[in-house]
């Protein structure tokens, strides 16, 4: 019988006292059996998962896995810039990679923000906690493209100003105002990223199936050769985040 894996979580700053300030901890004990892995990161954005059907989460893959083997979800917040400490215990020696991962309902990846590969920790004991210390992060909706996408991807070729193809700078702290309800430069009627359409985005159609032929450069091959096993599931997420912008109201 394979051994129940046990985790537990330390939430800083989720329980906090309204009168005093004070931060309190809330832990659930564990089974010290196979390693042990902490992330501590300050967070922004984490209320954006709430109901949204995806699961930000510390989890464990197996080698040829696209499911999470064990994961840990992470608990949401209004506040910004939350102190969260999270421990994910028992991970057995078949777990490859531990990640900080966005992932669906089937706890499918869909894109990693992080990762710790568990060879180089090959020395370890159940004794010894592997830390994943990640600062600050935006974790938001739009965090999580700009790291998992973005900044995987496409500021290769869409990078700081003088390099930027199209004149389309997609690094952190540019890309929303780069993309959302801008007109394209390259095709005329069309809107990078149009508010609550993706289908009718520019963005959604370079990376589906004939976009290729929209514009010069192959944006659909960049996409595919990035997430060969969650393509499909990226589309999606892409899509999500279109839709759920609010289109600017009219000019009176």
């Amino acid at each position: 019988m394979k051994p129940i894996h046990y985790i537990y979580i330390i939430a800083l700053g989720f329980f906090a006292s309204c009168d005093s300030g004070d931060i309190q901890e809330k832990v659930y004990q564990v089974d010290e059996t196979g390693y042990t892995v902490k992330l501590t990161a300050r967070m922004t954005g984490l209320s954006d998962w709430d109901g949204s059907g995806y699961t930000l989460a510390v989890a464990g893959f197996t080698a040829d896995s696209k499911f999470a083997m064990l994961q840990r979800a992470l608990p949401s917040s209004s506040r910004e810039a939350v102190p969260v400490s999270l421990v994910l215990s028992s991970i057995s020696s078949e777990v490859q990679t531990v990640e900080l991962v966005l992932t669906n309902s089937l706890r499918k990846r869909i894109v990693t923000l992080a990762t710790l590969d568990m060879a180089d920790y090959k020395d370890h004991t159940a004794h010894d906690t592997i830390r994943l210390d990640l600062g600050t992060m935006d974790v938001s909706e739009f965090g999580v493209l700009q790291r998992g996408l973005f900044d995987r991807a496409c500021i290769q070729c869409h990078g700081a100003s003088g390099r930027s193809a199209a004149g389309l700078n997609l690094t952190e702290g540019n890309a929303r105002a780069a993309l959302v309800d801008v007109p394209s430069t390259r095709r005329e009627g069309y809107l990078r990223v149009e508010s609550g359409n993706a289908e009718g985005s520019l963005l959604h159609l370079i990376l589906s199936e004939g976009g290729e032929q929209l514009l010069s450069h192959n944006h659909t091959e960049i996409l595919s050769s990035q997430f060969k096993s969650n393509l499909e599931e990226m589309h999606a997420f892409i899509d999500d985040w279109i839709n759920h912008l609010k289109p600017l109201p009219d000019s009176p």
